[in-house]
């Protein structure tokens, strides 16, 4: 999208890079048709920079493992969209390469991630929405804290 401003953010592509789905048991053999699984989700953004000016690859990467009495699966998913960020005030760079481009792929890893579980054997994995400002604003604060004494 180009705005009467300059500003333009654009979606080039976007893919899955990396999928990995490892049943370790199914619901049956674990125990655990009739028992809530106990679900562990980490999600990291990753920022490379194109070989274009102005190209950027955000990764949304996703690990989540599930488990009751015994793990039941464990899912890796590396999508990744490759952004056109351009005319935007360099302070706010960082906001839209980490907040704002992984917002945008967020409802396609949400849908791969649910369908993959289905297909994996377990009924769909829905994940909650993230808030990619406040995953921002931890890595900014962490990152003040790190000084190269603490290193």
């Amino acid at each position: 999208m180009v705005e009467k401003n300059g500003h333009n953010l654009a979606i080039l592509s976007q893919y899955i890079k990396d999928l990995s789905f490892e049943n370790i048991n199914s619901l049956s053999q674990a125990g655990a048709l009739d028992k809530q699984p106990q679900i562990d989700v980490q999600v990291r953004v990753d920022v490379e920079s194109g070989s274009k000016p102005n190209v950027y690859f955000i990764s949304l990467v996703t690990e989540i493992s599930a488990k009751t009495e015994k793990p039941l699966f464990i899912l890796e998913l590396d999508y990744t969209g490759e952004f056109l960020v351009e005319g935007f005030p360099d302070d706010l760079i960082n906001l839209i390469l980490y907040v704002e481009c992984p917002r945008l792929l967020f409802p396609f890893v949400r849908c791969i991630v649910a369908n993959t579980a289905v297909d994996g054997g377990f009924p769909p994995l829905y994940l909650s929405s993230f808030n990619f400002m406040e995953m921002y604003m931890q890595q900014l604060e962490a990152s003040k804290t790190q000084t190269p004494e603490n290193e």
